[in-house]
């Protein structure tokens, strides 16, 4: 598998990385405070691919009666897959419908570069399919590392590797990933999509996203170990192209996310502790992919 991890020039990103601390120290106490956020341009105008590979869930077709595919991905943009997975790579893999857990065994497959799993959905009502992938570890040279969190808005993390001095000194990070995706099938209850599943981190939303219309607003809800973080980046990014949406999470760990357009939507966020704080050997950072899929609802 390639790397997972964005390149961006060394001068480029000493200049960009300036700019964030700047943004940082400036905006982060009026972004924790407001909820509704508008799209951010900081980093498009300036013409560096900022896309780290993400993983994520998907389904064919998006709204469906009794028959669902579900995809497992990794790519650079949604929903291109560009990586292989293997079924090796999946750690845990579970469904939940208007019932609770739905125990029926699913096999995944390979489908091209992605895993496929055929799901027969036992009723209406909408869906949630979740899967994790098991820990890695990486060790990454100083400036790859650093346009890393520049990317993720990990301003703190950057601040803190400057005051220590080691911005230019190689990182190890830990990384897991924690993938959503839900789907409806016809009219039922969508409560249950609200609720955390219980990963270690995880995007919770506050409605049920497959009512959701072009031109409404998402309200999910950061979660680490079952609690609020704020003050985190996250991003919305549209299956059909165009500038992704971005925002930080309040001191309640809510962010609203205005959806401008029709499709599938991809939410998405790292979130990152200190290897010391984890509790993990030799890791100097420990971090956490969260992913949201879903698609709006057809008019």
């Amino acid at each position: 598998m390639k790397s997972c991890r964005p390149t961006i020039p060394e001068k480029e990103f000493r200049e960009y990385s300036d700019v964030l601390i700047v943004i940082a120290g400036s905006l982060t106490d009026v972004s924790m405070r407001v909820r509704v956020v508008l799209i951010i341009f900081v980093f498009a105008s300036t013409g560096i691919r900022l896309a780290a590979h993400d993983f994520w869930l998907a389904a064919t077709p998006w709204q469906p009666e009794s028959h669902v595919t579900i995809t497992a991905s990794i790519g650079e943009i949604f929903p291109v897959p560009t990586d292989g997975m293997t079924p090796e790579g999946v750690e845990r893999w579970r469904l939940y419908g208007p019932g609770g857990e739905i125990t029926a065994d699913h096999e995944f497959r390979r489908d091209g570069p992605m895993l496929a799993t055929d799901v027969v959905l036992p009723g209406p009502g909408a869906y949630m399919a979740t899967m994790t992938t098991a820990p890695r570890v990486e060790r990454m040279k100083g400036p790859l590392f650093n346009s890393y969190l520049v990317e993720e808005g990990l301003d703190w993390a950057l601040m803190a590797r400057r005051a220590a001095g080691v911005s230019e000194e190689p990182a190890t990070e830990r990384f897991a990933r924690y993938a959503k995706v839900v789907v409806r099938n016809g009219f039922g209850s969508g409560s249950h999509l609200t609720r955390p599943v219980g990963f270690l981190v995880e995007l919770v939303p506050m409605t049920d996203p497959t009512i959701l219309r072009a031109g409404q607003l998402l309200t999910v809800q950061l979660l680490a170990d079952g609690k609020a973080v704020s003050g985190a980046a996250i991003t919305a990014r549209p299956s059909g192209g165009g500038h992704p949406i971005m925002g930080r999470t309040d001191a309640s760990g809510h962010v609203t996310l205005p959806i401008d357009r029709e499709g599938a939507w991809l939410v998405r966020t790292v979130h990152m502790i200190p290897g010391a704080q984890a509790k993990v050997p030799g890791v100097e950072w420990d971090s956490y992919w969260a992913t949201l899929a879903f698609h709006t609802a057809r008019r």
